[in-house]
């Protein structure tokens, strides 16, 4: 008996650890058939399915400004990431891509960048939208340990790269 019940005990705690990192999001369809993603979600959710070819197309249209990646690279300890976009928005559609090519070549790990996706209403019933204050997506917000250091809101005023510098120069 006490073998099955330490059993049991590592199954439910392997299940609850996997859940717990685990993407957390729902998906609606539009009438029109465009795949809304609701909640916490991997890049590959986005990536690897068909219904979002314009990500691949975004990603490997973007040309990197290779210098400010450069200046970026040492600027990167302790900094990680929250996305908040729709996948219905096309302003999303453009700049996460773009977003995620920059973190690949900044070397970004995964685990540093959490993506939340909306509906139209930017609102969540998690709190989420609510503790980020997200009125518009996307919205790219950078902290520096817990503290958040600035934020992107639906496009860069001069390049995604140029705006990071300048946040993390602060």
């Amino acid at each position: 008996m006490n073998r099955n019940a330490a059993i049991i005990l590592i199954i439910l705690s392997l299940t609850f650890i996997g859940n717990c990192s685990g993407p957390t999001y729902t998906v609606e369809m539009e009438p029109s058939g465009t795949k809304i993603l609701k909640g916490f979600f991997h890049r590959s959710d986005v990536e690897h399915d068909t219904l979002f070819t314009w990500f691949r197309t975004n990603y490997d249209g973007y040309a990197l400004d290779s210098a400010s990646i450069t200046e970026l690279q040492p600027m990167m300890n302790d900094v990680h990431f929250l996305v908040v976009l729709g996948t219905w928005c096309g302003d999303s559609k453009r700049e996460f891509p773009h977003t995620s090519k920059i973190m690949d070549a900044l070397g970004v790990s995964k685990s540093d960048i959490r993506l939340f996706g909306v509906d139209h209403s930017k609102k969540s019933t998690d709190g989420t939208t609510e503790k980020y204050n997200i009125m518009r997506v996307p919205t790219l917000i950078i902290f520096r340990g817990e503290e958040e250091v600035g934020r992107i809101v639906e496009h860069p005023r001069e390049t995604q790269e140029k705006d990071l510098l300048r946040i993390l120069q602060k």
